[in-house]
């Protein structure tokens, strides 16, 4: 639902403590829906009173519902919950709203099958302001009639890092009893603040370990990436065998941790990040639900988006502790209430590739791209393919001249004109923003490149390629040879020790931030990190150094030519777009590991000459599916 922003400012700007906003908010809630309160204890104490000194505010606040025509009903009370957490904590706990539309799938369509079902527990292992547990109270009461506050204390469990985020689903939890007639002085709940990473749930409830486990588990697993990760964090993630390979995120350890609190034929239902199935580090999770072959449902939202303000990822992930297959599908988010059993395509674990990533496509998909990636030698094996150089402070080293003589060019930064030599300096571009070759000129380069390149074996060198080896400039000799160069970057040397956070040693104070792509010489196919079409340029400048961005290297020109013809093609992208990761506007990801595996058929030499002289590009698409023997009609 849609909150006025006039009410989301009013929380946004107030300088009221936590226990302040929830009486705000429980109050309010309580006058819109005509709620009163006799003997809830928990709820009786936040509510506010004429008498009480923030009843001017509390009517400032109420008065914006009624001006704004808000309806203050249980999904905007935990949108307002959900708001409300500051943005410190959503990015170090990963916390977000979760839509009704997607709790309301994930938990029907988990209990479907369930006898008993106002016997059985359901815990959340991250559960923020407790949207699942509430959502799996109404499924309850509406199939059995069970009274809610019977079904607080025997069936909803949960637990949070945040204490706040505990007492919210206290009160959201208390409230629904309340607006359906059930005002009880105490309420037992089962909810804990702790860290599910190192929680146990047989130590702390009996009940639990007597039951050996919960029924269902259901969730919205913490996204946070492993920049915004405490030690403390770090340390327990490493317990939890699914996060050993790959940048940790904190969402993957959670599978490991819902399943194994989970008893035998449980359901487990997740709304999450949809990259492990295909990322580096997902691939120990990948093995995880393999070897332990869990039957397993899986609607990918591809690059749709489901949270608010947050440009994730996600798909929907249900998992039966039982043994069986995977079963896959896409959909967009509104329209999975749609889908039937028809609609998934069932894979063997076995025929799963763990190691590189899963591919979930349907079977004629699934079929061409086993086809593109093995009609022949894959183009990783035939060129070598390379990342560009990274001095970490890109607007320091590389400039576009605004003048020019015979020994120097000059530029400008911070209003200041300088003079750099001429002979310090080497052409680079950059692939993320070229479309075609015309482009080469236009975006050209100067990069001030403090490296000297020499000819034999020294164990202070970088790197080595063809016996070319670079090293850096001593900083007397750069000083002395170069002294309008030594002067700008001295006068950036500030700037350049924030690199890495002033934590990195480099061996220079003016070496570039990674000693990676100095020396990469050969002609060039330039292509960008992500993109939304397959642009690859050439460059026959064999000393052409190049940044954000890849390059497949080459002595041939031929070659890449030819190469560059076949990764210009429907057929190439068709590929990216079912093999690498998805970004935001059709956008995907072209890295070396989503690129090596495609194959290069074998073309005979009259193949190879029909090939390079076709020029309309339904007659080059037809040409390649044949050679790759496609017949999948959406190619």
């Amino acid at each position: 639902m849609s909150i006025d922003k006039k009410i989301l400012s009013f929380l946004e700007t107030s300088s009221f403590k936590v226990e302040k906003i929830n009486s705000f908010i429980v109050t309010t809630f309580c006058n819109e829906n005509s709620l009163v309160v006799n003997n809830n204890r928990l709820l009786l104490e936040m509510l506010i009173g004429e008498e009480d000194s923030d009843y001017l505010a509390l009517n400032n606040f109420a008065k914006l519902f009624r001006e704004n025509n808000q309806t203050f009903d249980f999904e905007c009370l935990i949108e307002l919950f959900e708001f409300v957490i500051s943005p410190s904590d959503k990015i170090v706990n990963g916390a977000v709203y979760t839509p009704k539309y997607i709790r309301d799938f994930i938990v029907s369509n988990s209990i479907i099958l369930a006898d008993d079902i106002d016997l059985k527990t359901v815990c959340d292992v991250a559960c923020g302001c407790g949207g699942f547990l509430f959502e799996y109270a109404l499924k309850v009461h509406e199939l059995t009639n069970k009274g809610f506050a019977q079904i607080i204390e025997e069936n909803l469990y949960g637990i949070d890092i945040t204490e706040y985020s505990i007492e919210r689903t206290r009160i959201l939890l208390s409230l629904l009893a309340l607006y359906n007639g059930e005002d009880p002085e105490y309420i037992n709940f089962n909810l804990f603040k702790g860290d599910s990473l190192e929680f146990d749930w047989f130590e702390n409830s009996q009940v639990i370990r007597n039951n050996e486990g919960f029924d269902f588990v259901f969730s919205n697993p913490p996204y946070v990436g492993s920049s915004n990760l405490d030690e403390n964090t770090k340390s327990l993630m490493k317990n939890w065998s699914v996060t050993s390979t790959g940048k940790l995120d904190l969402y993957i350890p959670f599978f490991e941790i819902g399943l194994k609190w989970l008893k035998e034929e449980g359901v487990l239902g997740y709304i999450t990040v949809n990259n492990f199935y295909r990322s580096l580090n997902g691939r120990a999770l990948r093995s995880y639900f393999s070897s332990n072959s869990f039957k397993f449902k899986l609607i990918d939202f591809g690059s749709e988006q489901v949270f608010k303000s947050r440009l994730t990822y996600t798909c929907i992930c249900q998992i039966t502790k039982s043994t069986g297959n995977l079963s896959y599908t896409s959909s967009t988010p509104h329209k999975i209430d749609k889908l039937t059993n028809s609609d998934f395509i069932d894979f063997e674990y076995s025929s799963l590739n763990d190691f590189d990533g899963w591919q979930l496509d349907d079977a004629q998909t699934q079929l061409a791209l086993k086809r593109l990636e093995n009609s022949g030698k894959k183009l990783g094996d035939l060129f070598n393919i390379r990342n560009g150089f990274a001095t970490l402070r890109n607007k320091i080293y590389l400039f576009k001249p605004i003048d020019e003589d015979e020994h120097f060019y000059y530029l400008e930064k911070d209003s200041k004109r300088f003079k750099v030599e001429r002979a310090i300096c080497r052409n680079a571009i950059k692939p993320n923003i070229l479309k075609d070759e015309t482009d080469l000129e236009v975006f050209n380069e100067k990069l001030i490149f403090p490296y000297q390149v020499i000819e034999q074996t020294n164990d202070d060198l970088f790197e080595q390629q063809s016996n070319r080896l670079i090293r850096v400039l001593d900083p007397g000799i750069f000083e002395r040879n170069f002294p309008n160069a030594y002067n700008y970057l001295n006068t950036c040397r500030e700037e350049l020790s924030k690199r890495d956070k002033g934590q990195r040693d480099y061996e220079t104070w003016f070496a570039y931030g990674r000693s990676q792509a100095l020396n990469i010489p050969g002609l060039k196919l330039l292509f960008p990190y992500i993109s939304d079409k397959p642009y690859f340029v050439f460059t026959n400048n064999e000393d052409l150094l190049f940044y954000n961005g890849y390059a497949i290297v080459s002595d041939s020109e031929d070659d890449l030519k030819f190469i560059q013809k076949i990764l210009k093609t429907e057929v190439f992208w068709y590929y990216i777009k079912h093999t690498s990761k998805p970004y935001s506007s059709n956008y995907y990801a072209l890295a070396k590991n989503y690129i090596k595996n495609f194959s290069i058929p074998e073309f005979t030499t009259s193949e190879k000459t029909y090939f390079m002289n076709l020029k309309r590009k339904s007659a080059i698409n037809k040409f390649l599916l044949n050679k790759y023997n496609i017949t999948d009609n959406k190619l």
